[in-house]
């Protein structure tokens, strides 16, 4: 998700330590279609397994809680690993913004791991301190779709219930391979030293089709079937077979970006300082010839770096190509050899100056 899509659906809460933290729309939302559900349960009668208003109440609270935390660590790990956090978008399902980070396959599968660890200590934690409760039947609550919540003897003992369920939702939804969530970041972060970038994102992109297709196929093959008692078990795979479709085009748009030399303009990281809303108040009024000057500068800045970057690999490229052949290199080396190439016949040009 890039800055505009965060901006236009997302509500600003502040900076903590230079970090932009937003709420995405679809957080609240969610918060109150839960809560109209419980109050339907209440006032109607309406029998919906496990939720009450109170549980749904504090399961938001838990939710939100489980978010920050989790963003929190991805933030923490990008730091250690060379990279920077400017924004956080805090989804229903975790953190939808990625942070910049070095061009290294390890510093991204280090960061993007981080996420589902997260959720999974999380989920130890809480079933353990429920095990020390004197809890045993605690398989129950791993159940995504109809868990069987113990009767809870004080309020912390039903966020404890509360943390186990919700977080092992999210720990299975991060696991997709579909953006936002960390399993596209993974799966691409492992194919990337084998493939090269911009190969990594369009086999997660095939990838993402295929499960995709074998998801529609099975929600056809069980559409007679229930879940439980009230969702039929061709709904939820179909909801998966959308997303992810979505997240396999959005995978293969990554990989034309990674493509081209304008994906600087997309992975910059100056554009914290461009943007306006991080411009203080005492500097507004900032000539608009002069930002453009600085935006071109830090765009033709990071155009020179990753230039430098290509031409170092050129050599190893080229003693690739001379074992396997031009056609068996990664569409990534092909691209950084016609680019090399490109910019060599320039810079000849230039030294040879006019006839």
């Amino acid at each position: 998700m890039n800055r505009s899509a965060a901006g236009s659906w997302s509500l600003r809460l502040g900076r903590w330590r230079g970090v932009e933290v937003r709420l995405h729309a679809y957080f609240p939302l969610l918060a109150l279609a839960v809560l109209f559900l419980a109050s339907l349960a209440s006032r109607y009668l309406v029998h919906i397994p496990g939720l009450t208003f109170r549980r749904a109440l504090g399961g938001i609270g838990i939710l939100l809680g489980s978010v920050i935390l989790h963003e929190a660590a991805r933030a923490l790990v990008a730091r250690r690993v060379g990279g920077r956090t400017n924004l956080i978008v805090l989804g229903p399902t975790g953190g939808w913004a990625q942070p910049h980070l070095p061009s290294d396959p390890p510093a991204h599968l280090v960061t993007s791991v981080a996420g589902p660890l997260t959720y999974l200590a999380v989920v130890v934690g809480a079933a353990c301190g429920l095990a020390i409760a004197g809890e045993q039947n605690l398989l129950s609550l791993f159940s995504p779709f109809s868990p069987q919540f113990l009767p809870h003897k004080s309020a912390l003992h039903l966020a404890a219930q509360l943390t186990v369920w919700i977080n092992t939702w999210l720990l299975l939804i991060n696991l997709l391979p579909i953006q936002p969530c960390d399993g596209a970041e993974v799966l691409r972060s492992l194919l990337w030293p084998l493939v090269g970038r911009a190969s990594a994102s369009a086999a997660a992109a095939h990838i993402a089709y295929g499960a995709a297709a074998m998801t529609a196929i099975m929600a056809i093959a069980v559409q007679q079937q229930l879940l439980n008692n009230y969702v039929p078990q061709w709904f939820p795979l179909s909801v998966l077979a959308v997303l992810l479709l979505y997240g396999g085009n959005r995978a293969a748009r990554q990989r034309q970006y990674d493509l081209g030399v304008d994906i600087d303009q997309w992975e910059s990281d100056d554009d914290q300082w461009l943007s306006a809303e991080a411009v203080d108040d005492d500097r507004a009024a900032v000539l608009v010839e002069h930002l453009h000057q600085k935006q071109q500068d830090a765009l033709d800045r990071k155009r020179r770096e990753r230039e430098d970057r290509e031409d170092a690999r050129v050599d190893d490229i080229l003693a690739r190509m001379h074992d396997v052949g031009f056609d068996q290199l990664s569409d990534e080396e092909q691209a950084i050899l016609k680019r090399a190439s490109r910019r060599y016949r320039q810079r000849q040009h230039r030294a040879e100056g006019p006839s």
